[in-house]
């Protein structure tokens, strides 16, 4: 019987991977965000299609399976930041990542509480993770909408930086969760614990790949894949050296090393790039399928209008409010403004960790709360649906109308 089971799942992994790299080929072909077909892919498959995954499927596994997931999407992106971009690009970049993000986070926090009515608690867990847009949707869309470069490069660091900080205010908000009669200083004190501890063993680890990479000698034929295993395991490492210590300074761990590597002279960095950007992307189809297989309509039926009305204000109210004050003064034209008000697709980072909140929340355990788990999902997944669908599936038409895609010479 065990054979057939484990025969059952391989085969159900296997189409699963399958199902990822053919939403990858329909969006190169259609120059759509390939999240849009990932989670048609994950909706046939779950509950609500075909019935072929339900939250049996994987056990207790899946949180594992999507910690270290993230981790390696986490680092792939971090890989990509390049410090000196942030430093000399326009301030509308820093304001969309410091000030932006403040002010999404509390905007969010706050439509969430008064329309749907979760405690503070859920509130802020959704909007933390609420403030990341994200390169693995942001970046599908300026490939198929060729913006002037400050645009462009204005969307592609906002979803990278915010990727990693809504990760990290999130899994301290939901340690800070599992505390009792936790006054303000404690929050404090748990977030630095974190934060350090994660950027203390991310840049041990991106020290110990790059002198592996630097002062080995290893043969010429070999050194190139040599390189590309290193770094994806210095990615799996880090997370697991710091979650072992704190479940949740995994993230901040890989985001570090992958930040401290990626601004390194390493030898042979393209190779290594195009490796993890193909590892990221199986690992993103799979996760990706996989969460919205999970997902059943009625925790989304179940929040109403309200759940609507939320998405609404995110999209139309607070989006553009967010963008015009971060903006100001950044050289770019009304309709660039409103190109990126209009363009703050959700994907797999708030998937991913819903996802993984919700998995504990429905244990017994502390800080148990299924029914917070259930609105958690719902209100991110809702979010990520129609954000994905408006915003990133009309990507190119919001453009064509605004007037702002560039023309080649």
């Amino acid at each position: 019987m065990s054979i057939h089971v484990d025969l059952d799942l391989i085969t159900l992994v296997a189409a699963i991977v399958a199902l990822g790299v053919g939403a990858q080929l329909l969006a190169a072909k259609y120059r759509v965000p390939s999240v849009l077909f990932l989670i048609g892919a994950g909706l046939t498959i779950g509950p609500e299609g075909l019935g072929l995954i339900t939250p049996e499927t994987f056990g207790a596994s899946l949180s594992t399976i999507v910690g270290v997931s993230v981790a390696i999407i986490v680092f792939e992106g971090s890989f990509r930041l390049d410090a000196e971009a942030i430093r000399t690009g326009p301030r509308a970049v820093r304001r969309l990542v410091t000030v932006g993000a403040a002010l999404t986070f509390l905007g969010t926090a706050l439509t969430v509480r008064l329309l749907v009515g979760p405690s503070w608690d859920i509130s802020l867990l959704i909007a933390a993770l609420l403030v990341a847009t994200g390169p693995t949707v942001i970046t599908p869309i300026l490939a198929v909408v060729p913006v002037r470069e400050t645009v462009a490069t204005t969307l592609e660091t906002e979803g990278i930086v915010n990727d990693v900080t809504a990760s990290v205010l999130a899994v301290v908000l939901f340690k800070a969760m599992t505390a009792q009669a936790l006054r303000p200083r404690g929050y404090v004190f748990l977030f630095l614990q974190r934060l350090v501890l994660g950027v203390l063993i991310g840049l041990l680890i991106a020290a110990v790949v790059r002198y592996l990479l630097t002062e080995v000698d290893l043969p010429a034929r070999a050194a190139p894949q040599t390189a590309r295993l290193l770094t994806l395991a210095g990615a799996v490492v880090a997370f697991a050296a710091a979650d072992s210590v704190f479940s949740e300074a995994g993230i901040v761990a890989a985001a570090t090393a992958g930040f401290t590597l990626g601004n390194l002279e390493l030898p042979h960095r393209d190779t290594i790039l195009q490796f993890k950007q193909d590892v990221t992307l199986l690992v993103l189809s799979f996760v990706f399928i996989t969460l919205a297989a999970l997902l059943e309509f009625s925790e989304l039926f179940a929040l109403g209008l309200a759940g609507l009305a939320v998405v609404a204000v995110l999209m139309v109210v607070l989006r553009p409010a967010v963008v015009f004050v971060s903006t100001v003064g950044g050289g770019f034209s009304m309709r660039e403004r409103l190109f990126i008000s209009l363009v703050g697709p959700r994907g797999i980072i708030p998937a991913s960790v819903a996802t993984l909140f919700a998995i504990r929340l429905q244990t017994d355990t502390p800080p148990s709360d299924p029914a917070g788990a259930e609105i958690l999902l719902g209100t991110v997944f809702l979010v990520i649906l129609v954000t994905v669908v408006v915003e990133a599936g009309f990507a190119r038409q919001i453009a064509g109308t605004l007037g702002v895609i560039q023309t080649e010479e």
